[in-house]
């Protein structure tokens, strides 16, 4: 069965037990996810609103372009949920290759490094992903129904975590990899995604809280 299939209960007793999948990168997915739901929760609470309703047509659509966004952002990070304990289960796979001759320890070692950037490109989509949601959290913010507006502030807030989260799990993959060109570029990638979405998530919960 997969993850996402699993009951709350049933998800939360596979994260906590002995078997190391699925782990961190999973559950950053995951959270991702639900700050997905929750700024779709949002927008679900703002189109039967007098004040949306008198918007412009224009500014109507770009919100509802945004909100249909956010739901095909919601179903890609939660595949990705399974996907990251699928990627951590092949580099074990990996890791468990025979190495008792040149030819064992060549395809051995292909493997691994095969795996290990499927790897890292599972949490690495987790954050691109996230960060494209935050940036789409700018226009739920500006018309949302103010009396849901903390509901942004915790989206925001998930969405970063999934993201701090997918670069920890992409840095610690990394440290297997031999290859070093593949190596930099990755980091820089990281990089100006924290970059960027650190200030997506600070400006939404500066908005969130001048509200209050």
């Amino acid at each position: 069965m997969k993850l996402v299939d699993l009951s709350v209960k049933d998800f939360l007793d596979s994260v906590d037990s002995k078997s190391p999948a699925p782990g961190g990168g999973s559950v950053s997915a995951l959270v991702s996810t639900l700050g997905c739901t929750l700024a779709r929760m949002v927008a679900h609470l703002t189109f039967d609103k007098k004040k949306f309703k008198e918007l412009p047509l224009e500014e109507q659509e770009l919100f509802i372009k945004s909100f249909q966004k956010i739901d095909k952002y919601r179903i890609a990070l939660e595949e990705l949920i399974d996907k990251d304990t699928d990627a951590y289960n092949s580099v074990m796979s990996g890791y468990k290759l025979p190495k008792e001759t040149e030819e064992d320890i060549v395809l051995r070692k292909a493997t691994i490094e095969k795996s290990l950037k499927l790897a890292i490109e599972v949490p690495l989509e987790i954050c691109r992903i996230s960060e494209k949601t935050l940036n789409l959290l700018k226009i739920i913010l500006k018309y949302c129904n103010q009396n849901a507006i903390t509901d942004l502030g915790v989206s925001a807030i998930l969405l970063y975590s999934g993201i701090e989260g997918g670069v920890l799990n992409v840095k610690v993959n990394l440290n297997g990899l031999s290859d070093n060109v593949f190596k930099k570029s990755t980091l820089t990638k990281l990089d100006e995604i924290l970059k960027i979405s650190k200030q997506l998530k600070t400006s939404i919960l500066e908005g969130v809280n001048k509200s209050l």
